[in-house]
């Protein structure tokens, strides 16, 4: 299984796409980059709904302007690092440009499967980024970067900001009109569904209802149920 979209508090992750089926973990205290991550119950997909240090919910629109130096958030990747780069090498990258994160989880991507791979997500405001190990990983288990997620509802860290062309105030009939090419796919789960809108170049958004986005991101996305 992959990362759980909803795991992070509000997307979920492992079905090539994602889903959600996870609860999130309690927070732990944030790990300095380069250091081995504390076990906690479980590691998930998506921007946990409060993060200590966040700033007041303000509309997605109303970001503050990034700093030159800043992360962006790309379909393969980040500025610098792409998907499959080393987590330490990703962890210097973030904390040399946006400081440290504003909190960490870590533990079994998905506790229902015996071979799941060991995950890591750093918090930085609105936005997650997530690593994860081969199957059957723990703690001690080198990872990798493999997406990032970005809440819609939470303002952009000043620091990181979304690749050009790429809006954080939309809908998903906007998004059809600016990617005619892309395609819009209902996911069902159990008895709920959400919507995942995919742009050609891989980043997709997803909501839980086929109107408006709740969050967008780029690399894997699976479930865990």
């Amino acid at each position: 299984m992959a990362i759980s979209l909803r795991a992070l508090g509000g997307v979920c992750a492992l079905l090539l796409v994602t889903a959600c089926g996870t609860t999130p973990p309690p927070a732990s205290t944030a790990t300095p980059p380069g250091t081995s991550p504390s076990t906690s119950p479980s590691a998930t997909g998506s921007p946990s709904p409060s993060t200590s240090g966040s700033v007041p919910s303000s509309s997605p629109s109303a970001n503050p302007t990034p700093t030159a130096n800043a992360i962006v958030l790309q379909p393969k990747g980040i500025s610098n690092a792409p998907f499959g780069t080393a987590e330490d090498d990703v962890a210097a990258l973030l904390s040399a440009t946006a400081g440290k994160p504003d909190e960490s989880y870590s533990g079994p991507v998905c506790e229902l499967d015996d071979a799941t791979p060991y995950g890591r997500q750093l918090l930085y405001g609105g936005v997650a980024f997530l690593f994860q190990s081969k199957a059957n990983g723990n703690a001690k288990s080198p990872r990798r970067f493999t997406s990032w997620v970005l809440n819609l509802d939470q303002p952009q860290h000043p620091s990181i900001k979304l690749a050009d062309g790429y809006p954080a105030d939309t809908t998903f009939a906007k998004l059809k009109r600016t990617f005619p090419a892309g395609k819009l796919t209902k996911i069902a789960l159990g008895e709920s569904a959400v919507y995942v809108f995919r742009t050609p170049a891989g980043i997709w958004y997803r909501g839980d209802d086929i109107k408006t986005p709740t969050d967008v991101g780029a690399g894997v996305m699976g479930t865990c149920e």
